[in-house]
């Protein structure tokens, strides 16, 4: 069986007394799409921190492509091809949206003058792209998104469930820091635990 490029063990992280990650296990598989939800304050954005190397865990393991990177700065994750990105947006207007992507994921790697090859081989933290635009802006980012899909290792937060669910080959849900499910969209959709505890008794709404 393949390793996978992302292996997250008992990760673990307090902010005095509140719990923001709890022991989070989690794999994901190279050139997986996948997503992670939960309501706000479930910890979401603290885990993507963790992964980035921008918050220490206080417990736990992180191995990305068969290394140990516990203990490495974000700029040497970053060379390694673990890149994020932000909730802030600053673009290039007249670069296309690909493009834009790929200069953001060459500035973290120190690749920027690489042009665009290296960086659509790389995985890649997505922190709520979809913040902030309108419909058009946001069905060019879905369809951009799409593209990507396949050709590299996407983490995604996003609050739009139609996104997430149109796009995610995984989904995983985190509540109060602890992951309560992971897996197909089809079972997130269909999990009581996550009905109840995020999703409700109606189906997924765009912008929840």
């Amino acid at each position: 069986m393949t390793e996978p490029l992302l292996q997250i063990r008992g990760l673990t992280k307090r902010f005095g007394g509140v719990i923001a990650a709890d022991e989070i296990g989690l794999d994901i598989a190279r050139d997986e799409f996948h997503a992670v939800i939960g309501p706000n304050g479930a910890g979401k954005t603290t885990l993507i921190g963790l992964l980035a190397g921008e918050i220490v865990p206080q417990g736990g393991s992180v191995r990305f492509d068969g290394s140990d990177i516990a203990g490495l700065s974000v700029d040497r994750r970053s060379r390694l091809g673990l890149a994020r990105s932000f909730q802030i947006t600053s673009l290039f207007s007249g670069f296309t949206a690909l493009d834009n992507v790929a200069l953001a994921v060459q500035s973290h790697s120190g690749h920027s003058f690489r042009f665009w090859r290296d960086a659509r081989r790389e995985a890649s933290l997505l922190d709520e792209p979809m913040a902030g635009l309108g419909p058009d802006e946001s069905a060019r980012m879905v369809e951009m998104l799409r593209k990507l899909k396949g050709a590299m290792t996407i983490l995604l937060i996003e609050h739009d469930m139609e996104t997430v669910f149109a796009l995610a080959d995984r989904v995983t849900v985190l509540v109060y820091g602890r992951v309560i499910a992971s897996g197909d969209p089809a079972a997130i959709r269909a999990d009581p635990a996550v009905r109840e505890a995020y999703l409700g008794e109606q189906e997924p709404r765009a912008h929840d």
